[in-house]
């Protein structure tokens, strides 16, 4: 590298640098449809992965029947939240992923609106079942398996799986919205070496 070349790169860097702030400034923040996006993706990812997991518990023997008499309740339910963690987390990372690829600036802020979103239209979805389920005789006509264990163990061990799985997701698309927004701070940087 020559003398010129090495005293003309910190001017770019700093140029570049004050370039992105002034673009971070104007276009940075939290951004709606970066974070619906991600959610979409993230509801996506958690189709096929479930699929997936579904396919490769089939092809283990893993089916459960609606009535689980003499099945290891303990051992289902492990695998099964295990599972359902894997699969959240990957949707997850890869729906915050989209968000910060989408918002170039703040994708760890983006990931985390794309979880919110996510969190806030489950609540809704639930709330709607609920509201027409009661006045449905849809709910009567579903057979759901039954619980062979104790049920204050089930909500213990429920509301800390929960937390669990809230505080995780949560983390995988925060993580996901920075992985996204790197891509754009390498192609700035690519700008800054010179092409041989």
């Amino acid at each position: 590298m020559t003398d010129v070349e090495q005293n003309t790169a910190p001017t770019a860097r700093t140029a570049v640098a004050e370039e992105r702030a002034r673009q971070r400034e104007r276009f940075g923040g939290a951004k709606i449809g970066a974070a619906f996006f991600g959610w979409l993706v993230a509801i996506g990812m958690t189709v096929l992965l479930s699929a997936v997991a579904a396919g490769i518990g089939a092809a283990v023997g893993q089916t459960v029947a609606l009535d689980p008499a003499g099945a290891d309740a303990a051992a289902i339910g492990l695998t099964g939240a295990a599972t359902v963690l894997v699969v959240l987390t990957l949707a997850y990372l890869a729906g915050g992923y989209v968000a910060g690829r989408l918002a170039r600036f703040d994708g760890t802020r983006n990931g985390i609106l794309t979880w919110l979103l996510g969190m806030i239209i489950t609540v809704l979805a639930g709330l709607i079942a609920a509201a027409v389920g009661s006045n449905s005789d849809l709910v009567a006509r579903v057979r759901l398996p039954a619980f062979p264990g104790d049920l204050a163990t089930l909500t213990i061990g429920g509301l800390i799986a929960l937390a669990v799985l809230l505080v995780v997701t949560l983390l995988a698309a925060a993580v996901g919205g920075r992985l996204g927004e790197r891509f754009h701070r390498r192609v700035d940087r690519s700008g800054l070496t010179p092409e041989k």
